[in-house]
C-alpha cells in the first residue's frame, strides 16, 4: 500500500498441482478512498476499505485484477470519525466503532433484487467512544477499551452487554490511554499495554455469553441470513460456526405434533366413549372397552417404528386415498344409516340392543378398501397424476415423508386409550335416577344424553382430554421417529416439526458437558414442564368450576 492509501497490491499465492510448487500472482489497483481500514472476510473474496470519515466501499474480488465494487455506504453520520474497525470470528461480519460512542455490527445482505447491501444489524451505544476493538477467537463476542480505561464485554449475537467496568490496576489505579490489547484464544486472559509501556494482566469469567433471553425468545439476525428470524440449530462441523438458540421452533413443534394428535384422537376418543358407555350392548361392551384399554399398554417405541417405517411410506405413496378417509369413512356410515331407516322392522333387528356397532364395521373397512381404489383415478384426472406435485406447483406447499399427518395418526392412536377409557368411566358413572328422570319425563335417549349425561360427566370429560393432551405434549419416541426433527416454523399438516422432548432425547448425550447448549437443553425440559404444569392447572381450574355448576343436576 501507498503512503497516501489508495493504491493497493494484492499477492496471491496457490500450490501447482502437477510440481507441488507456490506460484505468486499479484494485481495492483487505485481505491476510490484512503484505505485507513482494511478488512477481508475468510475467503478471501470480499475487501472491506473504509476511511476513517466513515465512509466504506466493499469489493468483491472474483479475479485477482478485477475488483468489482459490491456496495458504497457512510458508516456513520457527518462530523463522526471511526475509531475502529474489526471483523468478527468467521470473517462475516465488521464490528464498527465511532467517537460519538456508538458501536455496530454490519454484514452483507441479499436485498430483494438478490444483491448484497452492507447492512447494520445490531448496536450498542457506549458513554465514550471506544478506542480499541478486540474480536474473541472462538465465540462472536468482542472486548471493547475506551481511552479512559472502561472496558465493555459484549456478545453480538445475544446483543448482551455482559460488563462495563473501569480497569485499574493492581494497585487499584486507574489504567488510562490504553495504547495495546491483547486477548488470549480462549478469550479467559487479557493484556494491555499502558502509556507507560506498563503491561497489566487480566481474568475473565466469562463462559456462557451466548445465552440471553432475547435469543431464547426473540427473532435473532443471524450472520448469512436475510432478516431475523427464529432459528435452533445448536452446532455445526464449521469452528466459525454461530450457534443459534431459539426455543421458539421447538416449542412451536411440541404444541403442533400436540394438536394434530388431540385433532384426530379426540373426536374418536369421546364419540367412542360415548356410544360404548351409553348405546352400546353390555356383552359388546365387555369386550370393546378392555380391547381399547390395552391398547394404552403398547409401547409408544413401537408405535414410533412402525409409523416411521411403515405408515410414513404408506401415506407418501396414497397420500390422497389416506385424505380422502376423512370424507368416504364418515357419508359412508351416513348413507349405511340412511339405507338402515328405510329396511323393515323384522330385518333391522339385529342391530338393535345396541349391536350398531358391530354392523358399521365392515361398512368402514369397504369405504378404506374404495378410498384406495379410487383415489389414485381421482389423482390423474384431477391432480395430474401426482397431489404433492400439484399441491407444490398451485399453493407453494411442500410435502415431508415424516410431517405432522403420520404424527396426528400415529399419536393419535397412543392417546385415544387414555380419553377413552377416562371418559367412558366418567359418563357410565352418571347416576341412574337422572337418565330414569329424564327419560320419565318424556325426553328422548339422544336428548337425555345432550342435556344430562354430557353435562353431568363433563368435568370428567374435560379431564381426560387434557390427561390426553399432556402426554400428547410429553410423548417422545413417536415424534422422534417419525417426525423428520426438522426445527421448521410450518403450520401445514404436510410438514414435519422437532419437539423440545425429541430433542433432548436426540442432542443431550452429544452435548459437551456443562456447554451452553448443555444448559439449554435443561432448560428446555424445565419449558416442557411449565408448559404441562400450566396447562393442567388450567385444565383442573376448569373442572372444578364445571363440577359445581352441574353438581345439582
Amino acid at each position: 500500500m501507498t503512503k497516501d492509501k489508495k493504491q493497493i497490491e494484492i499477492k496471491r499465492f496457490e500450490q501447482n498441482d502437477m510440481t507441488e510448487e507456490w506460484e505468486a500472482t499479484s494485481a495492483q489497483q487505485t481505491l476510490k478512498i484512503p484505505a485507513d481500514y482494511l478488512l477481508l472476510n475468510y475467503l478471501a473474496d470480499y475487501m472491506f476499505i473504509a476511511d476513517k470519515y466513515g465512509h466504506l466501499i466493499v469489493y468483491h474480488l472474483a479475479e485477482l485484477e478485477q475488483f468489482n465494487i459490491v456496495d458504497e455506504i457512510n458508516l456513520t453520520e457527518e462530523g463522526v470519525n471511526l475509531t475502529s474497525v474489526e471483523m468478527l470470528l468467521g470473517g462475516i461480519s465488521v464490528v464498527v466503532a465511532d467517537t460519538s460512542g456508538d458501536l455496530s455490527q454490519w454484514l452483507l445482505v441479499r436485498d430483494v433484487n438478490q444483491n448484497y447491501r452492507f447492512t447494520k444489524i445490531r448496536n450498542f451505544i457506549a458513554d465514550s467512544p471506544i478506542q480499541h476493538v478486540i474480536a474473541e477467537t472462538r465465540r462472536k463476542g468482542i472486548i471493547g477499551v475506551t481511552d479512559s480505561g472502561m472496558i465493555s464485554l459484549l456478545h453480538m449475537t445475544a446483543h448482551r452487554e455482559l460488563l462495563s467496568t473501569q480497569l485499574v490496576d493492581a494497585n487499584a489505579n486507574k489504567i488510562n490511554q490504553p495504547q495495546y490489547i491483547s486477548l488470549s484464544p480462549r478469550s479467559e486472559k487479557l493484556s494491555i499495554v499502558d502509556l507507560d509501556n506498563n503491561i497489566h494482566w487480566f481474568d475473565i469469567h466469562n463462559p456462557h455469553p451466548e445465552i440471553s433471553w432475547k435469543v431464547l425468545w426473540s427473532k435473532i439476525w443471524y450472520e448469512s441470513y436475510s432478516e431475523p428470524n427464529y432459528i435452533w440449530q445448536s452446532s455445526s462441523a464449521d469452528s466459525d460456526f454461530e450457534p443459534k438458540f431459539s426455543l421458539i421452533p421447538l416449542t412451536f413443534g411440541t404444541l403442533k405434533a400436540a394438536f394434530y394428535a388431540m385433532l384426530f384422537a379426540v373426536p374418536l376418543a369421546i364419540m367412542g366413549a360415548i356410544f360404548t358407555a351409553y348405546f352400546m350392548a353390555p356383552k359388546m361392551r365387555q369386550w370393546v372397552k378392555p380391547s381399547i384399554e390395552i391398547m394404552e399398554a403398547l409401547p409408544t417405541v413401537i408405535l414410533g417404528f412402525l409409523a416411521g417405517l411403515f405408515l410414513a411410506p404408506l401415506v407418501e405413496k396414497n397420500l390422497l386415498a389416506v385424505v380422502s378417509m376423512f370424507i368416504t369413512i364418515p357419508v359412508g356410515m351416513l348413507t349405511f344409516a340412511w339405507f338402515w331407516q328405510l329396511l323393515p322392522k323384522r330385518l333391522s333387528f339385529f342391530g338393535s340392543n345396541g349391536w350398531y356397532a358391530a354392523l358399521l364395521m365392515p361398512v368402514v373397512v369397504i369405504c378404506i378398501w374404495l378410498s384406495f381404489i379410487y383415489a389414485p383415478v381421482f389423482e390423474v384426472y384431477f391432480f395430474d397424476g401426482d397431489i404433492k406435485v400439484w399441491m407444490l406447483e398451485e399453493f407453494g406447499i411442500g410435502y415431508d415423508q415424516r410431517n405432522s399427518l403420520v404424527v396426528g395418526l400415529a399419536m393419535g392412536l397412543a392417546v385415544i386409550p387414555t380419553i377413552f377409557s377416562i371418559t367412558e368411566d366418567a359418563i357410565y358413572s352418571v347416576p341412574s335416577h337422572l337418565t330414569q328422570g329424564s327419560l320419565a319425563l318424556g325426553a328422548t335417549p339422544w336428548q337425555t344424553l345432550m342435556k344430562v349425561v354430557i353435562l353431568t360427566a363433563s368435568p370428567g370429560i374435560f379431564s381426560a382430554v387434557m390427561i390426553g393432551f399432556g402426554r400428547a405434549v410429553g410423548e417422545t419416541m413417536i415424534v422422534l421417529m417419525a417426525t423428520g426433527n426438522t426445527p421448521v416454523m410450518d403450520f401445514s399438516i404436510f410438514q414435519g416439526m422437532r419437539t423440545l422432548s425429541a430433542n433432548i432425547a436426540v442432542e443431550l448425550p452429544e452435548s459437551e458437558l456443562n456447554s451452553s447448549h448443555y444448559r439449554i437443553l435443561f432448560l428446555a425440559a424445565l419449558v416442557l414442564f411449565l408448559v404441562t404444569f400450566l396447562f393442567n392447572t388450567l385444565a383442573e381450574v376448569i373442572r372444578q368450576r364445571l363440577r359445581k355448576r352441574y353438581s345439582n343436576l
